[in-house]
């Protein structure tokens, strides 16, 4: 199996989140300024030493490459934010493809959606996300094959693994025919196209709607636990009691976020598991948003490392696992070492890797 982790590319500074956050944001600014919001809540997440690194730094990028090997975290999935030609938060990989020298597995998830100022309760397009036409896949194609062509980048059959974050626009099926097309043309067998599902549409109507030649498909985590947990195990009354509780903390009246059992919903996900050749498995470990979002975020607690090691061992036989996040730390998704816990996850994969759970490693 090989695993790997969403990458979070915003730990640099660029002009549009100066413009739009203000001066020197990064995702570093809510991580620090985050607040307990009920007794108990862990806030804020600090990192092991302080580390409040920037993406910019190759000793950075470096001491990560460092670490994945360490716990046997096979590579990356860097966010790729492009928007007919705008590019956002491009520098990290850029850099890591100057580095040759740093010997880091990675691909894309292209997180091909809208940017909306939505983390102070309102809901605003900042950056608007056009597909264009045939001569702005070319010039979209053109930049991703320098990366393609990275002996780092992953591949599957001769083709580079290229994911997408939102499955459901009109111009899909013409636009990877076009690049599956080009792929070939530059020496690939063409592209492994892999689409995400995140349950806002029926699952019958995402399948229906896949690309022809789709190769796999993730699940999005912890999107489909929390969505299923909310419609299929709640009565009408919990229901109504959850949309009233949302109204109140959007006019700032109740201040407490809604909060999920981990163990209830890995166990959820253990229960509901099915082998199916055409998913590729995706886990996340624990959840809190209120960085991002105060009380109108939400909060899955920790699950406990046995749900874990079953649910491993369920999927064991998989060619893929995807981890939902290296350092998504406003999300609360990181495996990267924090204050409080260490490397407590790092090392759940590799003691699960190396089948002994006694085993112990040091940062």
């Amino acid at each position: 199996m090989k695993i790997y982790a969403y990458y979070l590319p915003q730990y640099h500074e660029i002009p549009e989140n100066d413009e739009w956050w203000g001066k020197g944001f990064t995702e570093w600014r809510n991580v620090k300024a985050a607040i307990p919001l009920y007794k108990g809540h862990h806030q804020p997440r600090i990192p092991y030493h302080e580390n409040y690194y920037n993406l910019l730094d190759k000793n950075t990028v470096e001491w990560q490459t460092s670490l994945m090997k360490k716990y046997h975290v096979d590579g990356l999935v860097y966010y790729h934010y492009y928007f007919r030609g705008k590019l956002l938060l491009d520098k990290p990989a850029e850099n890591l493809l100057k580095w040759k020298d740093i010997d880091q597995k990675f691909f894309f998830c292209w997180a091909n959606h809208p940017w909306i100022r939505s983390w102070e309760g309102k809901k605003e397009t900042i950056m608007p996300l056009d597909y264009g036409k045939e001569e702005d896949w070319e010039k979209h194609f053109r930049y991703l094959l320098q990366f393609f062509k990275d002996i780092r980048y992953e591949k599957k059959d001769n083709k580079p693994l290229f994911c997408i974050f939102k499955s459901e626009f009109t111009e899909k099926n013409r636009m990877f025919t076009y690049f599956n097309k080009r792929c070939k043309e530059e020496g690939f067998d063409g592209i492994y196209l892999i689409e995400t599902f995140s349950g806002e549409i029926s699952l019958d109507s995402f399948l229906q709607n896949l690309w022809p030649e789709t190769n796999k498909v993730v699940f999005r985590e912890p999107a489909i636990q929390t969505f299923a947990w909310k419609n299929y195990n709640h009565s009408y009354y919990a229901r109504g009691k959850r949309k009233l509780l949302n109204i109140l903390r959007n006019h700032n009246i109740y201040r407490k976020p809604a909060i999920y059992d981990g163990n209830k919903l890995m166990k959820q996900k253990i229960n509901c598991y099915k082998k199916n050749e055409l998913e590729i498995p995706c886990v996340w470990f624990e959840w809190d948003n209120t960085p991002r979002h105060k009380q109108r975020g939400y909060v899955i607690t920790p699950y406990d490392k046995g749900l874990f090691r079953i649910f491993m061992d369920c999927i064991s036989e998989k060619e893929y696992l995807f981890i939902n996040a290296w350092n998504e730390w406003a999300e609360g998704m990181m495996l990267e070492p924090t204050k409080k816990d260490g490397c407590k996850y790092l090392e759940w994969i590799r003691e699960w890797r190396n089948g002994n759970e006694n085993r112990s490693v040091g940062i």
